[in-house]
């Protein structure tokens, strides 16, 4: 069975040493962010109660869709182009950024969770 730890750390380590190990893959219907680490092997679950778009030029204005919607589209569409931009855990705040339409997410986040490989 894999270890747990319930704490923002292991997801900080990773996003500092190696960004682009993280891989964001989906929002489960647990409405937690699934982030595996292709360096480390650890898998990153965010909890997140809230996502918000900050206002930008970059996004058309026609689209009005919400940022959850926003998330999930970029995740399906090309997820590759879905990373971590900026990360908190003492203020429980992730910064999402899509590099292929451009979209800024900020996620207010409810927990952290590693689970880590089994030995």
């Amino acid at each position: 069975m894999a270890d747990i730890s319930h704490s923002g750390a292991f997801l900080q380590q990773c996003f500092a040493v190696h960004p682009l190990c993280l891989t964001l893959r989906r929002l489960d219907p647990e409405n937690r962010l699934v982030v595996p680490c292709r360096s480390c092997k650890l898998v990153h679950y965010i909890a997140v109660s809230d996502i918000v778009s900050p206002p930008s030029e970059h996004v058309a204005s026609a689209d009005r869709a919400t940022p959850r919607a926003r998330l999930l589209h970029c995740l399906e569409r090309h997820p590759l182009s879905v990373t971590i931009r900026a990360m908190d855990v003492m203020e429980d705040a992730l910064g999402l950024r899509c590099g292929e339409c451009r979209y800024l997410m900020d996620l207010t986040v409810a927990a952290f969770e590693t689970h880590h490989p089994p030995a």
